[in-house]
């Protein structure tokens, strides 16, 4: 009878082993075809998973572990990890969303001329060609361009996916460089546009080109009290590149050129009038990218055009401005037809807010894609 006893525990123990062990198998399997069908937006990579399960791993550091497998995430000439490619999954969602619906009404004679409506009446009453932008409550999603070294720490660099609008990087009156803009972004209006009114969710007037001011406003997409707190208050490097050393510049040197001097050659004539201090350094929340940003991770500016970080844009503005011995007004701007270029201050072109997340950031789920962007917190 005891022997019996014994062997009807031992099976029933054997039993209840089993069902457990069946059980977490089962559940295993669930959970990652949970996982992997969208459940919990843990992202597909081992190398980010691993991130998500170890609480106390940053944003930055996830990144690392990307590259060590990623080949849309390298280190660039400069060391620091760049996404590369014409379609990274480097899609992030701050939890942004749009307020209202957005109308883009786009000349009738030049598609990249546009402006954007909150009803379509007054893109009609513009005589533009008008189209269903964004839905109220569609996200608002940047993209991060790289992990970045900034006096020895690591931040992760991003940048709004839309153009907030076309506007000018500065204008003046006409006394000071014949009207043309002072290439000193401290004191832009471009700077003004987004560490005042973009930053602030607010509005004013901009201008829309030289002789151009109309009123804009960013409380549809404008920056959220949300999105500020992953903010890093980051210095913005203002060295300029000669115009005269566009087309000869390596690609390393545009980098180590942005981080120098920024040298003011212009002394004399109708665009040398500013007394405006040139600075090396300028502390803010948001800034645009650099022309290193695309360069460092070409071979070449010209022969790189389906790059994800230019694929798609007609012009953009960078932060970079431009020395010349005939002008204090030149900024570099990019076409698509010329690419990195100087340009007058005063020309209009895309917006595309850039920024440093704060070095705390840390993952929370997400694949990175367009559809599931990474998650953060």
């Amino acid at each position: 009878m005891k022997k019996k006893r014994k062997l009807k525990k031992r099976n029933f123990t054997l039993l209840i082993i089993s069902l457990i062990i069946f059980l977490c198998l089962l559940l295993e399997m669930g959970y990652t075809f949970w996982i992997f069908s969208g459940g919990p937006l843990i992202p597909s990579s081992d190398e980010i998973k691993k991130c998500f399960k170890e609480k106390h791993r940053l944003l930055s550091d996830c990144m690392y572990s990307i590259a060590n497998s990623s080949e849309s995430l390298i280190k660039s000439e400069d060391n620091n990890l760049r996404y590369i490619g014409s379609s990274p999954n480097n899609y992030l969602d701050l939890g942004e969303k749009y307020q209202s619906i957005v109308y883009r009404g786009f000349s009738l004679t030049n598609e990249s001329d546009y402006k954007d409506f909150d009803n379509m009446s007054d893109c009609l009453d513009e005589n533009r060609k008008c189209v269903l932008q964004y839905h109220e409550n569609d996200p608002i999603l940047w993209r991060i361009i790289g992990v970045i070294n900034i006096d020895g720490l690591s931040y992760v660099k991003i940048i709004r996916e839309d153009s907030i609008g076309k506007y000018v990087w500065d204008t003046s009156t006409n006394d000071i460089n014949n009207g043309y803009g002072i290439n000193e972004y401290g004191v832009s209006k471009v700077n003004d546009l987004l560490n005042n009114l973009f930053y602030n969710q607010s509005s004013g007037n901009c201008f829309i080109n030289k002789d151009k001011e109309s009123s804009c406003s960013f409380i549809n997409n404008g920056l959220s009290k949300e999105v500020k707190k992953y903010l890093y208050e980051a210095p913005w490097y203002l060295g300029s590149i000669n115009d005269r050393e566009i087309n000869s510049l390596s690609n390393i040197d545009w980098y180590n050129k942005e981080l120098g001097n920024n040298e003011k050659l212009c002394e004399k004539g109708e665009y040398c009038t500013d007394e405006v201090e040139r600075t090396n350094r300028y502390n803010a929340y948001i800034g645009l990218m650099y022309p290193s940003d695309f360069l460092l991770i070409n071979s070449c500016a010209s022969c790189s055009k389906n790059s994800w970080l230019v694929n798609g844009k007609n012009t953009f503005w960078t932060i970079s401005p431009s020395s010349s011995t005939n002008s204090n007004s030149y900024a570099i701007m990019y076409s698509k037809d010329n690419g990195f270029e100087a340009t007058f201050t005063s020309s209009g072109a895309d917006i595309y807010p850039v920024a440093y997340l704060k070095r705390e950031v840390k993952i929370m789920g997400g694949f990175g894609t367009k559809e599931k962007p990474y998650l953060i917190h």
